[in-house]
């Protein structure tokens, strides 16, 4: 930024009495243009308030403006500013005629302006009567005729010359009677008697006069004086006169000794000054309005929490334009009076800004260096900045704003600092919109519930705030037509409601009603395109930079042959008198990211990409400009003969930027994108052309495995072996099959049924393998044959932990025995189960990965949970929920509210549990998880267990049945058993189906056994016993950490029942009870 020397500025006057006149450092500075006259005339009749440009063009154009009036307008005023500060620096702010929205006002002394010093002379009080004549001569001495010159007939002008004239008038008055008052009545009676004949119908001048005339002894004059007036009013008006003029007449011819004498305090001469009419209310700016006393209350009581109990975090969320940013601003102004330390951060609003941008901005308010890259470290220079920030009585409070636009780095610091900083006073304010919330953000309010201290969902607004609302843009009063209409059209929306006030108040109520489209993107482009062509130019040139811009980027955009840098600072400040934009010397912003979003998606889709692409050209020589920011435009910008250039930046700032591999996926998709818009996907392609496309795919679906965007990812890898394929390159192939490097919790497939292209990949691909790509491979091949061909998936975890043991690796081997705890999980490994397990633990810790230790941690709980140590299992819930990073916390959150909802089960709250099931299953839905439909009737089948019948899901059982029976078999026979089918029961059940070994075989076996003890099969049911009891003294489903079925002692006693062993079934009755017995004190431990 370069350094301007700023000259001092000149002195201004503005003279209005009689003519226009400006004087700029003592010497006439001439305003040719009249209406540039007329422009200054209307703002100094606005008394130093704002002036609407709405106004002023009606008013200069008497209400018939053409149709660049605007644009006209902004000329005079550029003009004039020129004029008034010959010496002011470019792009700096102007300090005299101001850019302030809704328009423009002059901003002077007021003593620099004739007629404001002049009012404001007449206006002042003085008892005593040498000071009043003195004030009042200067007064007098200011008017030198009709104000506003040549102006003064206009219709905007007639109310002020009137009250001017009127003003002008009283301080003659006052000026004469303190004149008596000093004993110079020689001087009234020679000034008024003009001032008498030229105002015949104000009674006070005659009375002064005639007084006057008496105390020099011509008591005839007098009389006449009176005379004159009675006669006037009584002729032309048909009243009498007022009783002081008639006291004044009586005590005359009476020779009243008094009339000699100073007048009383209270005598009727003493006239006041008269009722000016009320100055236009100044424009209030939006931050502070809010309309949220209730609100803000609730807010204030949480800040005080926070100071006795330690971190609190509050989460305000609205649409867009529905007040969360207003009301955390007006939050912190208000904790900032009260000896709070404050930080805001903003996430930015549109790609390319680097890392965890929004806790930038939060340490570098609190006075700390920002250049950190790490999400870590980031994490604990907040935490130091928090502890160390002066405060004065209070605490922090940290706003993070727009928070559905964070990164995947943004929310792992906010766990971690929310971790550190638990004992702190430190409130943490983060809003967003509901609508635009994807599944990592809600996970992450999920994962702070035992610190959250309220979810504000802000309502509309009611009719008192729509009415202080309106008032803040000049809509004052409000009728109850308006007002209802206001309402309706806005739901109390406050942006939307704002901006249709401010439509109403410069162009009337029946514009508002019929014409504004109902929609707030709308109503914004509404008010853009009012705009000249040349501001909605720049505005898009700043739309395509972002939210905000840097002064020096729009020029460089501007087209040469459209005015230059002076042109562009004309369109800005017409933006910004709209209150469309925000400007300081060097950068410029929109008030609002719905408008830069509305007047982005605006331009046409060719103009944006050039426009972006000459941002692009622009910005690669600027040293200071961040490498994510090129990318944005390079990859928004590139076009066929481009897109090879771009590449070059695009997929360097994929690889260099610092951060989870989950926050690169768009960045990945871009280039994705570049390298088939450059024709790398095409047969006739250079090899490496082909060869570099894939390895762009294989990043990419490592980031949006990372992200948890399992469909995308299944689809971008096979996509990227089908290319691999047909390159003719087996490392390349082996690359895609194994790309899908990210700890894994549950299945990846749909229904988990086998992907044929994949697992054909997989099994042509495992004998040529060998060392690290062999392990890579054989946990690619447990994922993808898990549930299926069991196994193969058991032999392929075993094989993969031997390799990686010899190999010098450690994420590796945490790849490795991430497959192997996934399958050890179930009845043929249920002893090694826990020490597989531990091994994990050990494992994650050494090579600090951080999300290899939240899987770990939670297989741990699956551990504690077969062992129905539900404490136990809790704590390894939290501890995994502690360590994740965002590309895990999203599933770890689920698989917590899953576990959650178990313990509702167990608690007896199938209610409870079942809107649980029903919330999560919804929620993988919507992220597009191949685990939602297996789910979904898992949890069904849960709840429906303990209520006593799933004959209900009879139907959806028999589908899943059709095509994965192994995995669902019994569970379809119960079902057909509860619907009162048993004849299709016992035909199935006759087949003998083996139930899938994995990590539901406690559960499924429960149904089994249910099954064969209602069919009376007590060959297979002693079958079943035999293996069963092993799990004694176990609870059915409870080591899958989602689902319970009860003691398996439960099942076991009724297979013993069937076999006719009654002293088992006692037995079993009896260790049931045990175990129920055990389950109530977890329980009760938990709370």
């Amino acid at each position: 930024m370069s350094t301007r020397v700023e000259a001092a500025e000149p002195t201004v006057s503005v003279t209005m009495s009689g003519t226009v006149r400006v004087e700029v450092a003592g010497r006439p500075a001439e305003v040719k243009s009249r209406r540039e006259r007329a422009v200054l005339a209307r703002l100094v009749a606005a008394d130093g308030h704002v002036v609407s440009t709405d106004r002023l063009i009606d008013d200069l154009w008497n209400g018939e403006p053409p149709p660049k009036a605007l644009g006209g307008l902004q000329v005079h005023i550029s003009n004039l500013r020129r004029i008034l500060e010959p010496n002011r620096p470019p792009r700096s702010p102007a300090r005299i005629l101001v850019s302030e929205p809704p328009g423009y006002a002059l901003r002077m002394p007021r003593e620099s302006v004739d007629l404001w010093h002049f009012a404001d002379l007449v206006h002042a009080d003085d008892d005593d009567p040498a000071a009043r004549y003195e004030r009042l001569d200067a007064a007098i001495a200011l008017w030198h005729g009709e104000p506003f010159g040549s102006h003064a007939g206009e219709d905007w002008a007639r109310t002020s010359v009137a009250r001017f004239d009127e003003l002008y008038l009283t301080a003659r008055e006052q000026h004469a009677g303190a004149a008596l008052e000093l004993g110079r009545p020689a001087e009234v009676a020679a000034r008024l008697p003009e001032l008498c004949e030229r105002h015949s119908t104000r009674e006070e001048l005659f009375r002064l006069l005639a007084l006057a005339q008496y105390r020099l002894g011509r008591q005839a004059d007098a009389l006449q004086t009176l005379r004159s007036v009675r006669d006037y009013l009584a002729d032309e008006l048909g009243v009498d006169p007022s009783p002081a003029i008639r006291g004044l007449e009586a005590a005359i011819l009476q020779q009243d000794p008094a009339l000699q004498l100073a007048p009383p305090p209270d005598d009727p001469r003493t006239v006041p000054v008269p009722a000016v009419p009320p100055r236009t209310k100044p424009v209030r700016t939006g931050h502070e309005f809010a309309g949220r006393e209730a609100e803000l209350e609730k807010l204030a009581t949480h800040a005080k929490s926070a100071l006795r109990t330690g971190l609190r975090v509050v989460w305000i969320t609205a649409e867009a334009g529905g007040g969360k940013s207003t009301l955390a601003h007006l939050l912190v102004g208000r904790l900032r009076d009260h000896g709070w330390a404050t930080a805001i951060g903003h996430c930015p609003e549109v790609d390319g800004a680097p890392t965890a941008w929004a806790w930038r901005d939060v340490v570098d308010a609190l006075g700390a260096d920002n250049e950190i890259e790490d999400p870590f470290l980031i994490a604990r220079q907040v935490r130091a900045a928090c502890e160390a920030a002066p405060t004065a009585g209070g605490g922090v409070v940290v706003v993070l704003d727009d928070v559905h636009r964070a990164d995947s780095a943004t929310l792992q610091v906010l766990r971690q600092v929310v971790t550190w900083l638990a004992e702190q006073p430190v409130l943490v304010v983060a809003t967003y919109r509901p609508s635009e919330a994807e599944t990592e953000l809600l996970a992450t309010a999920a994962s702070l519930t035992s610190v959250t201290a309220d979810h504000l969902t802000l309502a509309g607004l009611s009719e008192d705030g729509i009415r202080e609302l309106a008032a803040s843009v000049g809509l004052d009063p409000v009728d109850e037509t308006t007002l209802e209409m206001l309402r309706r059209r806005t739901d109390g929306n406050p942006l939307f409601a704002r901006e249709l006030a401010r439509l109403v108040a410069s162009r009337g109520p029946r514009d508002a009603s019929t014409a504004v489209p109902s929609g707030v993107r709308e109503v914004l482009l509404h008010r853009v395109e009012r705009l000249p062509p040349e501001a909605v130019s720049v505005m898009r040139l700043v739309a395509i930079c972002g939210r905000d811009a840097d002064i020096d980027t729009v020029v460089a955009l501007h087209p040469d042959d459209a005015g230059g840098e002076d042109a562009v600072l004309d369109a800005i400040d017409t933006a910004v008198v709209a209150d469309l934009l925000s400007a300081s010397v060097d950068r410029v912003r929109f008030n609002h990211v719905l408008t830069r979003d509305a007047v982005y998606d605006s331009i046409p889709a060719l103009r944006r990409r050039r426009l972006h692409w000459r941002a692009f050209i622009y910005l690669r020589d600027r040293a200071e400009v961040p490498l994510d920011e090129l990318a944005h435009h390079a990859a928004l910008g590139a076009g066929p003969g481009t897109a090879v250039e771009a590449l070059l930046v695009v997929e360097t700032a994929a690889r260099q930027r610092f951060s989870l591999e989950a926050d690169t996926a768009q960045l990945w998709r871009s280039a994705v994108d570049l390298h088939l818009m450059a024709g790398h996907d095409r047969p006739s392609a250079a090899r490496d052309d082909r060869t570099a496309l894939v390895r762009a795919l294989c990043d990419l679906v490592t980031a949006l495995a990372h992200r948890g965007e399992v469909s995308e990812a299944r689809a971008r890898r096979e996509e990227a072996l089908l290319l691999a394929r047909s390159v003719g390159d087996d490392d390349l192939v082996l690359s895609a099959l194994t790309s899908w490097r990210t700890p894994t919790i549950w299945t990846t497939r749909p229904n988990r049924l086998l992907d044929d292209v994949m697992s054909t990949a997989v099994r042509e691909a495992l004998p040529g393998t060998s060392g690290a790509d062999r392990v890579r491979l054989l946990v690619t091949a447990v994922f993808e044959f898990e549930g299926n061909e069991q196994q193969f998936a058991v032999e392929s975890a075993r094989e993969a932990v031997e390799i990686a043991r010899d190999l010098d690796d450690i994420d590796l081997m945490c790849a490795a025995l991430n497959a192997r705890v996934y399958t050890s999980m179930g009845p043929d490994q249920r002893v090694e189960h826990p020490a597989i397990a531990a091994d994990f633990v050990s494992a994650a810790k050494e090579s600090g990965n951080l999300d290899y230790q939240a899987v770990a941690h939670f297989f741990r709980s699956l551990v504690r949970s077969g062992e129905t140590d539900l404490p136990g299992a809790t704590a390894e819930m939290q501890l995994a929920m502690q360590s994740a990073t965002s590309s895990k916390v999203g599933e770890l959150v689920v698989v917590l509210a899953t576990f959650r909802a178990v313990l509702d089960v167990l608690r007896g709250d199938l209610d409870q549990a079942d809107q649980t099931y029903q919330a999560i299953g919804m929620q993988l839905a919507a992220a597009g998880l191949p685990a939602a439909n297996e789910f979904t009737l898992i949890s069904h089948l849960c709840v429906g267990w303990h209520r006593g019948s799933i004959g209900h899901l009879v139907d959806g059982a028999r589908l899943l049945y059709e095509s994965a029976p192994e995995s669902i078999a019994w569970v379809y026979v119960v079902a057909l058993l509860d619907a009162g089918r048993d004849d299709e029961a016992r035909e199935i059940a006759e087949q003998d189906i083996p139930v899938v070994r994995d990590y539901y075989w406690s559960a499924l076996a429960a149904f089994h056994a249910r099954a064969l003890a209602r069919l009376g099969m007590a060959e297979k049911a002693a079958r079943l016993y035999e293996e069963l009891n092993g799990w004694s003294g176990a609870i059915a489903g409870l080591d899958s950490g989602s689902v319970v079925f009860g003691p398996i002692d439960v099942v076991l006693a009724e297979l013993a029942e069937t076999m006719g062993d009654r002293q088992a079934a006692v037995r079993h009755r009896r260790l049931a009870a045990e175990v129920e017995e055990k389950v109530r004190r977890g329980l009760a431990q938990l709370g």
